[in-house]
Formats: C-alpha cells, structure tokens, sequence
C-alpha cells in the first residue's frame, strides 16, 4: 500500500470515528467510555479536557539507558539503537514513517476544532494550550530523530495533494514552529486547577519544564553539530533554557525532596523511584500514577538481574572520597580500576548505592543476599526496584509510580545552559547542584575549584569542550549522568554533545582478578566459580560445604573476561561489535517513504 492510501485510509478513519475517553484527575485513569462523531463534539471545555486525555499515553517514562554507555544489555538483536550500531539499520530497512503523521493528523485534528467549544475562554485556551504542547513535544521529539520534516500545522484532508506530496521543512522552521508552540502552552496553560498544582496533567510548570528541556537539547546540538548549518542560533536556544528554568525555580511551586523515613531502603533519593504515592513529593514535576486497588501496574523488576545491568563506565563516574574527605574523581584512588566489587562502594556518591545494587542487598521477601547475573555484567540496578515482595512477582504487578519530569532535571538544565553561555557563576552553582548534593550529604561544588582542575578523565570522554567554562561544562555532565541515571536521556545526552561513540564502546561489568572463586560480599566464602571449562569446581565445593556457588564456564557462557583469564566481564558477541558513524546522530528516511513522495529527500549523511 502506498503512502499517500495509507494516510487517505487513517484520515478518513480519524474524521468519521473519534474515540473519546473518560478521566479522573489521573490521566492513567483512562478507560474508553463512548463513541462520538466529530459533528456532536467540542461542544465545551470538558469535551476538550476528554479528548485531551488521549495525548498523555504519547509521554514515556523511561527506567533503564539501554543503548548507551550506562548499560550491559543482553536480548539487543531487534533493538533499534543496537542494531544501528551494528550497522544493520538501513534506508532499505528503516522503516516506513506515515504512521507518525497520522498520530500528528489526530493533534491537529483537535486544535483546528477545539474553537468550536462554547464557554470560559481561558478554559478553552487551556486546552488548546495542551494540544499545541503535545504537537510540539511530538515534533520535537521527530526532530531528534530525522532532523529535518514536513511542518503540517493542520489536519491533512484526502484532497491536500501538494501537503501529502511536500518536501521537508528545515530543522530552523520547525524547531522555530515548536516553541512557538510551547510559549502558546506556557501563557495559556494554567498553573493550577482549583489551586491544586496536577502532576498527572499538563500544567504552566510543567510545558516550561519541557521548553527548557528542548531549549537546552537544540541549542547544544546547534553548538556541537556544525553539519547543521545552525551554529550561530545556539546561544538563542540556551537562553530559553535558561529563561524558562529560571522561571520554575523562582516560582517555588517545587524544590528537592530531602526528608524520607528511616530504614535501608528509605533513602530520600532512591525514595523518589520506588513510592507507591508521589502526588505529593514536592520534586515532581509530572509522573505516571499507578494503583494497584485499580488494577493499573506495571514492571520495574525487569531492571533487576534480567536483561540490563550496570556499566563499570557509570560507577566510574561517581566521585570519591579521600582520607581526608575531599571528593575526588575515583581514578584517582589507587587501583580503582581492579577494585573488587566489595571494595569500590566504599566512601562513594551516596547515589552510587542507592543506584547499583550494593553487597549485602536482599530482594524484599527474601532472607537470603541477592546474587547478581554475571551475563549482564554483575552490576545490577536498583533504582525503579520496589520495596514490598508482591511487587517483584510473576508479570506486571509492581505500582510503584514512576517520575516523568522532576525538578532535580530542572537545576541541571539551569546549570549547564550558563555553562554553556559562559555565565556561570557560583551563586548559580549553589542554587542547583548544591541541592542536589545537599541531599546525598554531599560537599558543595567551588566553581573556581571546576575551573582549575579539570579532571583529564572528564576531558578525554568529551574531547569537543574548551573555552574557559571547560572544567564546569564537564562536572555538570558528571553530575546530570549521575543524578539521572537510567530515567533515560543518557543516549540523547551522547548525541547531542556529539559524542555517540561512548554507546559504541564495548560494554563492560565488574572487574575478576583471576579464574576460579569469586567472592563478592566480602564474608571470604564464593559464591562464583569461573572457570573455562568447569575444571576444579567439585574441589571448591568440598573446600566450602554447603555454600551455594555459581558456576559460569565461559566455554557456554554469555560473557568473556577483556583480558582472557582475567578482567572485565563483557557481552562476548558485542565485544568490538558496535561503532558510531556520524549519519547515527539522524535516523534514515525509508526508501519506500522516498518513492511514494519524490519530492522528499535523504539526510545527506545517509545518502
């Protein structure tokens, strides 16, 4: 079927049936309810609140960084970002796009029609406020991926001929078009319904939040991609991102969270990703609620010792401390890079522990230590984890909520926007990082201190920065792979700091001295035994009777050690299996899309 019957075909759809949907104040409360025709629609603002609901299942709420340096994953062969680096992805195969269109006809489709409501305007507007954001959050996030596309600013009809068959627009129009598109949601969304801030719904706060966060995103790639042609906008965009952070933070409608209960697993910043109720977590920009009692559950656990662990690359990057307590870089500990699992938790970000599973973890439920799979590295994560045992059952049944948008991402944008922009002042420093580190009981960052020690292990991973914010630029990035870790934007940080070949790296867990028993918590009893083929395990048995050791024989095991007998477990078929060229910062246009519309063109890196 061409592209042009399938877009006739999903339009003539959309225009006869439009699928309307109940809701509460939860937008995960959504289940279909009735059928209405287009003509006996968009009669008030509570139909535009109904049909608005719909848009908010297009937000992801990511828990892992698969496809970037964070992770050792297994299960990669039909994942899109692993199967680019392996080079497998093609214009041959990229696949077709007129399906993106279709769900951007359904947004258009609502705010050429909203007008037609009857009532408050500034409701009104509220609502054409939530689909003008949710158009450009969609375009945005098409434009990270292709760059250049068609702006359709209306609903396609059957006979817009020159509209189905136009060429793209170029990235400057349609990113000029997106945050016309937000500063529209910003004036006219409302900050609160009834004085209660939502963060289940679209609010003032939280279309800022991610206008700072597209302002910040083009205008790095503007300063990192010269390919773009857009190098002299930059500083525009970084200024939004700036001004629309800025305006959050004056707000005080949301600040760090820093007060948990007490127990192992009650720690405030860990806290924020395995809580059965963050409606009322002051950090929370925006999150995806879920309710058991309402059958709405989901499943964290799979980040857990199933297919994704941990990379060695990320806890390296967890400052440590010295004897004397001042951070450090943790290559600066001596021997660092061969330190045994036990030992490199020791005097560590406190979001190292709270992020990789730490010696001595127990799985709620369970009485014994929780062992980790060698085949995914052996660093496993437990950010995301629930807490409670009927949530790490068979299936989806955790309904811990997850963080869409928190304000912690917020203070990181602020900061690396004035890096970037050369303002950076220590007064800005101790409005955003410092509060992140305040509440791990971490020292403040001195900015004089960033800037004239620059950590050369920060420099060699991010060769493209200079200029006097050198050393700041690259401690903010240090602290957002941090702070952020596994909420997802790892892999987009990479690319628009065009620095893509990090995720091409090999991927490498934890760190095995020699063959033969591994011990990893510390009591001096294995519970590995790594051999190449199983010889001299019934002896180390009997040397430890009635211990339960593992044992992995790399002859038939998924893994491999760097250096053979010894060294960092890796993913032995992606050792030296992935690279990143520079036409991986785009995605390719199919050449089935290119046929049925000859005025569209390749992105000249794929050509």
């Amino acid at each position: 079927m061409s592209m042009k019957n399938v877009l006739i075909n999903s339009m003539l759809l959309l225009l006869s049936l439009i699928t309307i949907c109940s809701c509460d104040n939860s937008f995960l409360n959504v289940t279909p309810e009735t059928e209405i025709t287009s003509e006996s629609f968009f009669k008030s603002p509570e139909d535009l609140r109904i049909y608005c609901n719909k848009f908010y299942a297009y937000l992801s709420s990511p828990m892992d960084d698969r496809g970037s340096d964070n992770v050792v994953a297994k299960n990669i062969t039909n994942e899109t970002d692993y199967r680019i680096m392996r080079g497998l992805v093609t214009p041959q195969n990229a696949g077709q796009w007129y399906g993106y269109w279709s769900r951007m006809r359904e947004i258009n489709y609502f705010i050429e029609n909203a007008h037609k409501a009857k009532g408050n305007a500034d409701n009104i507007n509220h609502y054409i406020g939530i689909g003008r954001f949710f158009r450009a959050w969609y375009y945005y996030t098409l434009v990270e991926k292709y760059s250049d596309l068609p702006w359709y600013n209306r609903s396609l009809q059957t006979t817009d001929k020159d509209f189905l068959y136009k060429k793209q627009d170029p990235r400057s129009l349609i990113v000029d078009s997106v945050f016309a598109d937000l500063q529209f949601a910003v004036d006219h969304i409302k900050p609160n319904i009834d004085g209660n801030v939502s963060k289940t719904t679209m609010t003032k706060w939280s279309a800022l939040a991610w206008a700072a966060r597209f302002a910040l995103n083009e205008g790095t790639m503007r300063k990192y991609h010269p390919e773009l042609g857009l190098t002299d906008d930059y500083k525009k965009f970084l200024q939004l991102a700036v001004e629309a952070s800025q305006e959050i933070m004056n707000s005080g409608v949301y600040s760090i969270y820093t007060i948990n209960g007490t127990g192992e697993r009650s720690k405030a910043y860990e806290a924020l990703f395995n809580s059965t109720d963050l409606s009322k977590n002051p950090e929370i920009i925006m999150y995806r609620d879920y309710d058991k009692a309402l059958g709405l559950m989901h499943n964290p656990k799979s980040v857990f010792n199933e297919d994704t662990g941990l990379s060695r690359n990320l806890m390296n990057e967890y400052l440590a401390y010295d004897d004397n307590g001042n951070l450090i870089p943790f290559h600066d500990i001596a021997g660092y890079d061969t330190m045994s699992y036990t030992n490199i938790f020791l005097k560590r970000d406190p979001r190292l522990s709270q992020t990789y599973m730490h010696p001595g973890f127990k799985m709620p439920g369970y009485s014994d230590i929780a062992y980790p799979n060698l085949n995914i590295g052996g660093y496993l994560q437990i950010k995301f984890y629930p807490t409670t045992a009927d949530q790490i059952a068979l299936g989806s049944t955790a309904y811990t909520d997850v963080p869409i948008f928190r304000y912690a991402e917020i203070l990181l944008i602020n900061a690396e926007a004035k890096a970037e922009l050369g303002t950076l002042t220590q007064d800005d420093l101790d409005k955003t990082i410092k509060l992140l580190r305040d509440r791990v009981g971490m020292p403040a960052p001195v900015l004089s201190d960033w800037l004239s020690n620059v950590d050369p292990a920060l420099e060699a991973e991010y060769p493209n920065v200079s200029g006097p914010m050198k050393g700041a630029i690259l401690e903010i990035r240090r602290e957002r792979r941090v702070e952020l870790a596994c909420e997802g934007s790892r892999l987009e940080d990479l690319k628009r700091w065009k620095v893509g070949q990090l995720a091409a790296e090999t991927p490498k867990g934890i760190y095995v001295k020699a063959l033969g028993p591994l011990d990893i918590t510390g009591d001096g009893i294995p519970e590995y035994y790594i051999s190449v083929d199983g010889t001299g395990l019934s002896d180390i048995k009997k040397k430890y009777p009635g211990a339960n050791i593992i044992s992995y024989n790399l002859n038939s095991s998924l893994f491999s050690l760097s250096e053979g007998t010894k060294g960092y477990i890796q993913i032995t078929d992606q050792v030296n299996s992935f690279k990143f060229l520079d036409k991986y910062y785009y995605y390719p246009i199919d050449v089935r899309d290119l046929a049925a519309n000859t005025n569209l063109y390749q992105n000249p890196l794929w050509k």
